[in-house]
Parts: C-alpha cells; structure tokens; sequence
C-alpha cells in the first residue's frame, strides 16, 4: 500500500476514534457520576472517579502499546488493568440504564465502541511501528552490505 493511502487511512481512524471518545467521554461520564453520587459520595468524589477509571484504562493502553512497540507483550499488570478499567467503565454504564436489554445496550454502546476503535487505532500503530523497524532494518543491512 502506498505511503499516502497508508496515511489516509491511520488520519480517519484517529478521527473515528478522536469522535468516539468525545462522545464515549461524556456519555460514560455522566453515567459514572451519576452512579458514584447515587451510591452517597460527595460531590469531588463523584466528579474525579469517572476520571480515574477513564485514566487507567489509558494509562494501561499506552503502556501495551509501547511494551508492544519494543517487542514484548505486556505484562499482566497493565492487561489486568485494562480488562478492569474496561469492565468497571461498561458496568457503571449498564448500572444506570433503564432496567431493560434495550437500554442496557445503549447505555454501554458508546463505551464498547471506544474500547473497540481504540483498539483499532493501536493495531495500525503497531503494524506501523513493524513495518517501519523492518524498513530501518533492512535499510541498515542494504548499507552495511554495500559498505
């Protein structure tokens, strides 16, 4: 594929997922605020917790990736974190929906699609970090050869 395909494609999936997570941000929470307040926290509480949930799950997300980018995959840390941060982002959700399917679905769609697209997102991230060490691998070896 060429160069600006290739960076056609990586500048609409960061739009897409720039897009779900303004919408899965303030979806998700108003919906943990609303669930921490119900539950008698504070208000500060209730205010900094969505935070610290959203902020894990990133804080973990960009520990893989640069864990991935260096060769490795993760230790169980950061993907204990995710999975948790993730599970606690849709459960806060789906705690506050309408006591059907139906909005138990819709009330956890916006944070499922972002874990998803993000997910999407990190995938070309890491295929681009592999194409590009493979690129300065086989430019070095071409020069070495040559030398």
């Amino acid at each position: 594929m060429s160069g600006r395909a290739d960076q056609w494609i990586r500048w609409t999936t960061t739009a897409c997922v720039g897009l779900l997570a303004l919408i899965a941000g303030i979806v998700s929470y108003l919906h943990m605020h609303m669930l921490v307040a119900l539950h008698g926290q504070p208000g500060w509480v209730a205010v900094l917790t969505p935070l610290s949930v959203d902020g894990m799950i990133v804080a973990a997300s960009t520990t893989l990736l640069s864990d991935s980018r260096s060769g490795s995959r993760g230790g169980v840390l950061p993907w204990a974190l995710l999975v948790v941060g993730s599970v606690a982002s849709l459960a806060a959700n789906v705690a506050v929906a309408e006591p059907t399917v139906t909005g138990r679905v819709i009330a956890a769609w916006p944070s499922f699609a972002l874990i998803a697209a993000y997910e999407l997102l990190m995938r070309q991230v890491r295929h681009g970090a592999a194409r590009g060490c493979g690129l300065h691998e086989r430019t070095t070896s071409t020069a070495i050869a040559q030398a």
